[in-house]
């Protein structure tokens, strides 16, 4: 049997905020290929969970890992644009006084691969 290594993997991820846990000892675990859903009522963390694997808000107890390679935890945080994770939030982030193709160019603008 041939084991691989989660794409994404939590162990007890503990994220408090004014000493209140909003995420309080979450794992999963996510192999290539796998889609996984994370439901809930307003409030309960999912939010703060996909930050905590995005980058960015570093975790208060646990460990995060993404392809076998620690990327946070109390030692190690890793920043958002060297962990290869994207996020599409549910609120609207487009700027309501330009037409879409603006808003799709606006955050393509001074991509010379300079920085």
């Amino acid at each position: 049997m041939v084991l691989t290594v989660p794409l994404i993997q939590c162990v007890d991820l503990t994220k408090r905020f004014n000493g209140e846990a909003v995420v309080d000892q979450v794992s999963l675990s996510l192999q290539s290929g796998e889609i996984l859903s994370i439901l809930g009522p307003s409030g309960c963390g999912k939010t703060t969970t996909l930050r905590l694997i995005a980058g960015f808000e570093g975790v208060d107890e646990g460990e995060i890992q993404i392809r076998g390679r620690v990327v946070s935890s109390i030692e190690t945080q890793v920043p958002p644009e060297r962990r290869n994770v994207g996020m599409v939030i549910q609120e609207y982030a487009l700027f309501p006084h330009l037409r879409v193709a603006q808003n799709i160019l606006f955050g393509l603008r001074d991509r010379s691969g300079g920085g």
